[in-house]
């Protein structure tokens, strides 16, 4: 996508940083409840020094470090998405350029200028780095043989509260990632995904790139995995990690057994 001109919606803003922590209350004692990624858009709702309260895309409210988010309009340029899983954006197109800022999978950024191999980025501040191209490009369409490519891929990532990136991810925000990236926008926490498109509540009629959810009782859901067909399901618990329900399986969760909850069923129709 092309942008021609110069945002001027001055409640508009975009984050700033590789990943964003996000808060339920102005302070950072506070519970981290999600996160954002650099370059992605938000609303600017409020200034509480030094935070800022945001909404993003898929209408999380949170507080955000006010040194983290910029306020305002963008360059025009082009926008590239990181494919790859971690990018690092230099001050000159060199490796042995020293850094600017770092970008994780789905990152969407302004290309304003490039340069064989390297693309001239400008950040939300409006100050300039370069990435190699090789990190960017187009994500495949949402199928079931995409989402559990996608979600295998970031197996053995650790287990953050809040996290929606590789460098860190809970439960939902795993979930969130792995679906946002082929084009199927799922809301933020796993209660709220559970509300939608359900199909059974027989894990064993769960098909690959299903939804499992799981929690104490069917009004207190507190967790997601994607299944992956034949009772199996990969999830972030402490990492990203494959489990079983079936009780001959050497990783076989007799907790996740029990608290099991319902199978919903997303296409590429999303809610």
């Amino acid at each position: 996508m092309v942008r021609s001109n110069i945002c001027n919606k001055m409640k508009q803003g975009a984050i700033n940083v590789s990943v964003s922590s996000h808060y339920g209350e102005p302070s950072y004692a506070s519970e981290v409840t999600s996160q954002g990624i650099l370059g992605e858009w938000v609303e600017i709702l409020e200034h509480r020094s030094p935070f800022t309260r945001i909404r993003q895309a898929d209408g999380y409210e949170s507080w955000i470090s006010t040194d983290q988010v910029h306020q305002g309009g963008v360059t025009a340029g082009t926008d590239r998405m990181a494919k790859t899983h971690f990018v690092r954006i230099h001050k000159e197109p060199s490796l042995f350029s020293e850094g600017v800022r770092d970008a994780v999978i789905g990152c969407t950024l302004t290309v304003v200028a490039e340069e064989e191999d390297w693309y001239m980025i400008a950040l939300p501040d409006g100050s300039r780095g370069w990435a190699e191209k090789k990190h960017f490009g187009l994500f495949p369409g949402f199928s079931v043989e995409n989402v559990i490519t996608l979600a295998r891929e970031f197996l053995g990532y650790q287990y953050t509260w809040g996290g929606r990136s590789p460098k860190g991810f809970d439960c939902s925000g795993f979930v969130q990632t792995v679906f946002h990236l082929l084009g199927v926008p799922l809301p933020r926490d796993a209660w709220q995904q559970q509300q939608h498109n359900q199909f059974s509540t027989d894990y064993r009629r769960a098909e690959p790139a299903d939804l499992l959810f799981f929690g104490k009782t069917v009004d207190h859901v507190t967790h997601v995995a994607i299944s992956l067909g034949d009772d199996r399901f990969i999830h972030a618990s402490g990492w990203v990690r494959i489990n079983s329900l079936k009780e001959t399986d050497g990783d076989f969760s007799d907790h996740h057994l029990r608290t099991f909850i319902s199978v919903n069923r997303y296409t590429a129709q999303g809610l």
